[in-house]
């Protein structure tokens, strides 16, 4: 009798340790699922921050490279400007305002173009590209100031400092789509 009774131990003792180790192994898994998943939430806010990022910057990049064309347009028209009303004062010393009035225009226009410039500049968040375009935008300022002084501007110094803001712009804008194609998956 006394080997019946432990038979009979040994078979719930069994059947508790199986249920134990059945709770212990889905606890297990569970908590690695939730890890799992933790893991890919984290990586997805990742991606979808990193993505906000690259559109946010991609826009500024194509903004302030528009930004920086329209500021060196609106040089040259008030530069133009600024010339043909001088020929005008020289052909009559009292000219009327509507010889005065497009010079006046193109120079707020100018004036707004590099505004509008400025105020973008601070969102590049490449450094490097930042510092090429905070240049350019310095040297139209001073070009700017000189063609309302009348003093000699250098086209040359002018759109080569231009052109290595377009270069830099153009290069940030490629490194990014470069980025953004490596990171797609090919099926």
């Amino acid at each position: 009798m006394a080997s019946g009774g432990w038979g009979w131990f040994s078979t719930v003792a069994s059947i508790l340790i199986g249920q134990a180790t059945v709770l212990t192994l889905g606890f297990v898994n569970n908590r690695s699922q939730a890890r799992r998943e933790a893991q890919a939430r984290a990586a997805d806010r990742y991606k979808a921050i990193a993505e906000r990022r690259e559109t946010f910057e991609l826009a500024q990049l194509v903004e302030v490279n528009t930004l920086l064309r329209n500021a060196m347009a609106s040089l040259h028209a008030f530069g133009s400007a600024r010339r043909h009303y001088r020929s005008r004062l020289r052909e009559d010393p009292a000219p009327p305002e509507t010889y005065r009035q497009p010079m006046l225009d193109a120079s707020a226009a100018s004036d707004a173009a590099l505004d509008a410039l400025r105020s973008q500049i601070g969102f590049i968040l490449a450094d490097d590209v930042r510092a090429l375009v905070d240049a350019a935008e310095k040297a139209l300022t001073m070009a700017a100031a000189a063609v309302l002084l009348d003093e000699p501007v250098d086209s040359g110094a002018l759109g080569a400092q231009a052109n290595t803001a377009y270069e830099a712009l153009s290069a940030r804008l490629r490194e990014i789509y470069a980025t953004r194609e490596s990171a797609v998956p090919t099926g």
